[in-house]
């Protein structure tokens, strides 16, 4: 039997002249990928189901075992400490020998929900990953960790790692960490040289203070340092300063 895409490559795509054509063929083609537009169709496709069954007698499935990640971030606040320790320590292991960066990535958001000292130990594990998705996804995890520990791993983050999207997910979540250490950090790294790091810091302030200096960044460092320095008007009272009074 034919395949779709077998077949696909028997068209004379150059006799698909008129619009009817080329909107039949494109239909066929989402109906027929998987991963197309129309995938969930494949759902109805027998082949498919007998593919998966074939894929589960070999063990779980990728999909399964998202599906289990995902349960257990429901489930492993409410579990006892002796079960969450447990737990922590088969994610972690999961963080250290998994293939999968994205099942690394969702293990370490599943770990942040367990306030425990080797749950820190694991997130130390994912922060120093090779893929940037799963030091994100530390970053994210820090944030509901204690305090000195989830500081010091998020401040060597934004000022270090290597990816520009790392240190600005470490900045977001040291707004949750508001101390003379921290504010003094993001006057340093608003001196970036990368803008987005120095608007990323501005905006961790702006959430920090309650202030809002937009992108003056000499206003914040003045700020940080003691200054009471006036707040721009907001962008609202700018416009109705800018209408002309009706006499």
């Amino acid at each position: 039997m034919i395949s779709w895409l077998d077949w696909l490559t028997t068209i004379d795509y150059r006799a698909c002249t008129s619009p009817r054509a080329w909107c039949t063929l494109l239909m066929l083609c989402a109906l027929g990928c998987m991963d197309g537009p129309l995938h969930a169709l494949k759902r109805a496709n027998p082949v498919f189901h007998k593919q998966r069954a074939a894929d589960r007698a070999l063990g779980p499935t990728y999909s399964d075992r998202m599906a289990e990640l995902k349960l257990l971030d429901d489930r492993i606040a409410g579990m006892t400490p002796q079960a969450q320790s447990q737990w922590v320590a088969v994610l972690s292991k999961l963080i250290e020998k998994e293939p999968s960066a994205e099942m690394r990535a969702h293990a370490a958001l599943v770990i942040s929900r367990v306030n425990l000292p080797e749950a820190q130990q694991s997130l130390n594990l994912a922060s120093t990953d090779e893929i940037e998705k799963v030091r994100i996804a530390a970053c994210k995890a820090w944030r509901k960790q204690p305090e000195d520990a989830a500081r010091t791993m998020l401040l060597n983050l934004a000022r270090s790692d290597d990816s520009v999207h790392v240190r600005q997910a470490a900045i977001e979540s040291l707004a949750s960490f508001d101390s003379p250490d921290t504010r003094a950090a993001m006057v340093e790294l608003l001196d970036d040289r990368s803008p987005a790091i120095q608007l990323r810091t501005a905006l961790a302030l702006q959430e920090i203070t309650g202030r809002n200096y937009g992108g003056d960044f000499e206003a914040w460092k003045k700020f940080i340092g003691g200054e009471d320095v006036p707040e721009p008007p907001s962008s609202t009272a700018r416009l109705i300063d800018a209408i002309p009074l009706i006499r």
